[in-house]
């Protein structure tokens, strides 16, 4: 080995070596940082999408216990700031042949979920056809 290439290895790197190490560092941990807070970020909006998913089919299956009326509508407020809306209407679609022989009147029921701050809120719909039990 040539004497000058063994003084250029014991002198260390440069100023501006250390510089640029610094800022591919910094680049490297910059993207690393906004990954994290995206995936935080989208951990909560599913934790909020989960519950609001669970007072929905809660709140349908309570009020589907509800059989003295075809027309039914009732709101509230849940623990968290969930808003629920819950709607019951006659369903005409079917024809009546499907209908005879039937004790049930069919009724299309329907719930909204809103969470979050306006003007943008979140919010889940759900419906469905349920037959309510013509009492004798």
């Amino acid at each position: 080995m040539r004497q000058s290439d063994s003084k250029r290895d014991m002198r260390g790197m440069t100023l501006i070596e250390v510089l640029v190490a610094f800022v591919i560092l910094g680049m490297v941990m910059a993207v690393i940082m906004r990954i994290n807070a995206t995936s935080l970020r989208n951990h909560e909006v599913s934790k909020a999408y989960q519950h609001a998913l669970r007072v929905a089919e809660s709140r349908m299956e309570a009020m589907s216990v509800e059989t003295s009326s075809e027309t039914l509508q009732q709101s509230g407020v849940e623990a968290g700031g969930l808003r629920w809306e819950y709607f019951r209407q006659p369903y005409h679609e079917w024809s009546e042949e499907r209908l005879q022989g039937l004790q049930a009147i069919p009724v299309k029921e329907r719930i909204v979920v809103a969470w979050g701050e306006q003007p943008f809120p979140r919010q889940l719909s759900f419906s469905r056809i349920h037959l309510i039990y013509r009492g004798r």
